[in-house]
């Protein structure tokens, strides 16, 4: 599998895979939600089951294109019961991907992070992962957590990194370039977050991580920009080619996202990792691409489904 460098390589992979993944949406009554569910209908890549108010879901302000044979409607008016069926069928296997609508994040967490009837393993750190496709940038970029974890334990970088690396080699990225992002390249033992940084490398040293390039801390423009990184004299094997970048708390991975999406016109897909099946969990304020990127997402991740 040839390396996948932008959202419309990963359409046209996941097409040409031509295999439907089921998808349980939860609450799925908003204008955005739908519209990027109808997409990925149509293009082929899943079997979508609408779970909330079905007077809500069938009205003409949200839903006006003829109901594929592929889009199954469950009528459940409660918000929380609605959640509380679309984990379930993800659980049981009914479904293969999540996907939060119209509903608030704390409910939808706690329906995921439930002991018994939730879908995050023991053990398991639960985390956000998202892909970047920024037009000045030559390939997507990826990085955590925007969403999730305030201020990540060194337990918990660990797992965003791995989960990073794991996504990129979904993406056909094998040897994937990792940035830990500073203001400089200057290892401040008096910031926070350094010592994790630093032990981060040295676990990478050891082969904690596989077979990655990995170095930190390093500025943005090191990471992502050759022509000004260069400026720095800096020797860094990542020097403005990563594929991997780690935030060093939520604010700035937020910030990032939300300011090249605002002014740059970057497009973002991203993901809830740590569960047991990919959990398409956006914004309401997001945009329809964003969702829909999302779901094309969740797709590649889920893995192919005989």
């Amino acid at each position: 599998m040839e390396s996948i460098s932008s959202f419309a390589e990963l359409l046209a992979h996941l097409k040409s895979v031509n295999c439907r993944k089921r998808m349980a949406v939860a609450n799925a009554v908003d204008s955005h939600t739908l519209d990027a569910v109808i997409r990925a209908v149509d293009l082929g890549i899943i079997e979508a089951y609408l779970i909330g108010d079905v007077a809500s879901i069938e009205s003409p302000q949200l839903f006006e294109h003829e109901l594929s044979p592929f889009i199954h409607i469950i009528d459940i008016p409660d918000i929380l019961q609605a959640t509380l069926e679309a984990v379930r069928m993800v659980k049981s296997g009914e479904a293969d991907i999540l996907m939060k609508g119209l509903v608030n994040t704390d409910i939808l967490l706690r329906a995921i992070l439930d002991k018994e009837k939730g879908i995050l393993p023991p053990g398991k750190i639960l985390t956000y992962n998202a892909a970047m496709e920024i037009p000045t940038y030559h390939k997507l970029i990826f990085f955590s957590d925007p969403v999730v974890i305030p201020s990540p334990s060194l337990v918990q970088r660990v797992a965003m990194i791995k989960y990073a690396i794991e996504t990129a080699n979904k993406f056909g990225i094998p040897h994937p370039k990792i940035a830990l992002l500073h203001a400089t390249e200057v290892a401040n033992p008096k910031i926070q977050y350094m010592q994790d940084y630093l032990d981060i490398m040295e676990m990478w040293r050891n082969g904690e991580f596989g077979d990655v390039i990995m170095d930190g801390p390093l500025d943005v423009f090191l990471a992502l920009d050759s022509k000004r990184g260069s400026i720095k004299n800096v020797h860094t094997p990542v020097l403005g080619d990563a594929d991997i970048i780690i935030f060093p708390n939520f604010e700035c991975a937020n910030c990032f996202y939300k300011g090249l999406s605002l002014f740059a016109g970057a497009e973002m897909g991203g993901l809830l990792q740590g569960t047991d099946k990919p959990v398409v969990l956006t914004s309401r304020s997001e945009s329809t691409d964003s969702k829909f990127y999302s779901i094309a997402m969740a797709c590649i991740m889920g893995g192919r489904r005989e």
